[in-house]
């Protein structure tokens, strides 16, 4: 759970429209990404952004409820006055459509600005995208329903006998988003081995024969002219463990 203390205030308070840790600070607004303030103020946000430092991830999902949504970067006021979009627009695109309608509630997709009629600065997602430059970062507004009453409780929650038969509905969602991925990951180690070609380049294998075949050729004349120069000298071969002997253990 990355925002336990804020989850302790809302049980204590039954204040359900609250969306911060217990000192008030929004955990998906506090990223260094077209931000006024001081970014990754809050621990909790330091562990997402040291994470994502140290690890390259392929995607990256803010999962949410209030709303039928999928938000595609960015959200933040300077990219909707450039109408700036991430790298991977198009894989994203693609892979939102699919979400869209692979369970029974269908949801809007498309970029932030053009869903909302305002702006979020310094969000998880953009920061996600654009600094850290995951290939596939999203929010998903994952369930909603029409706001009834003075408590943001029914906005974001099931009712407790309904809890099931959502989570339920909502399985074919992650079940489409590894498959989505996984063959993109597919598509791109088969790009990365040979950019012109959908199979795997034969470069490297004409070239790994090639050498093993001239090393072959000079073995064998070695052996023929016994007259020519040594192509190689014998070395001492000194184990790890002598070496480890030989040396304080600090210089190694």
């Amino acid at each position: 759970m990355a925002n336990p203390d804020g989850r302790h205030h809302v049980e204590k308070t039954k204040n359900y429209c609250w969306r911060g840790t217990s000192t008030g600070v929004d955990l998906d607004r506090n990223f260094g990404w077209e931000f006024g303030g001081k970014g990754s103020s809050k621990p909790e946000s330091l562990v997402f952004q040291e994470i994502t430092s140290d690890v390259s991830f392929d995607a990256f999902f803010s999962f949410h409820s209030g709303i039928n949504h999928i938000y595609i970067p960015y959200s933040d006021t300077k990219s909707r006055q450039l109408k700036r979009v991430p790298d991977n627009i198009q894989e994203m695109l693609r892979l939102a459509a699919q979400l869209s309608r692979c369970t029974k509630y269908k949801y809007r997709f498309g970029t932030s600005h053009q869903l909302i009629n305002y702006t979020a600065d310094g969000t998880i997602f953009d920061y996600m995208a654009g600094i850290q430059k995951i290939p596939f970062s999203f929010t998903v507004e994952l369930w909603g329903k029409q706001h009834q009453g003075m408590s943001c409780f029914d906005l974001f929650n099931p009712k407790s006998d309904e809890l099931q038969k959502v989570v339920s509905n909502l399985h074919p969602l992650y079940i489409n988003i590894i498959r989505y991925l996984s063959e993109w990951k597919s598509r791109n180690i088969a790009k990365m081995t040979n950019p012109y070609s959908e199979r795997p380049s034969m470069v490297l294998g004409y070239m790994l024969l090639g050498i093993t075949a001239s090393v072959s050729a000079m073995i064998c004349l070695h052996r023929k002219f016994r007259n020519c120069p040594k192509i190689y000298t014998h070395q001492r071969i000194v184990s790890l463990k002598t070496l480890s002997s030989s040396f304080p253990a600090k210089n190694l």
